[in-house]
């Protein structure tokens, strides 16, 4: 594997892409955002990947494109999820990679107000119900992702 690999992920409603992109230009390497190289390499959408072969099937296929790109030979920055690190085996390659969370500067509502402006999430809680109840689902998954980010924020 690689260490010249620089993962950006982070909470949800924080700009993610954004720090990826100023890190990639800081450090003159090309940004991939895992996500589209997922889509570009399937065909399909990750919603539609999702719909038909489940989260597990679309973990399989973000640890098989992650662990290609950490064989590459040049440094890379990637934009992902923060669900790449629910999976075993990706957790691996990026441990021997660098880590960086996005939105650890961030307060809980300027998270939910960028969040709240998302047209293009993956979050079905979400596309459904009242704004209160989509605030309560929004800071339960923000507790989940402190925990996962080893509390910070």
């Amino acid at each position: 594997m690689s260490n010249k690999l620089t993962i950006v992920t982070g909470y949800f409603g924080a700009p993610v892409l954004q720090l990826a992109e100023e890190i990639a230009a800081e450090e003159n390497c090309p940004l991939i955002d895992l996500d589209r190289e997922i889509e570009k390499r399937d065909g399909r959408s990750i919603k539609r990947l999702v719909m038909m072969n489940g989260e597990h099937g679309y973990r399989n296929n973000e640890y098989e494109v992650l662990a290609e790109l950490a064989k590459a030979d040049k440094a890379l920055v990637l934009a992902c999820g923060d669900g790449v690190l629910h999976d075993e085996d990706s957790r691996a390659i990026i441990a021997e990679g660098r880590l960086i969370i996005a939105g650890e500067d961030m307060s809980p509502d300027a998270l939910w107000e960028n969040a709240r402006m998302q047209t293009d999430t993956y979050h079905a809680f979400m596309s459904f119900g009242t704004d209160e109840d989509k605030r309560k689902a929004f800071d339960s998954l923000l507790e989940r992702q402190k925990k996962l980010f080893g509390g910070k924020l």
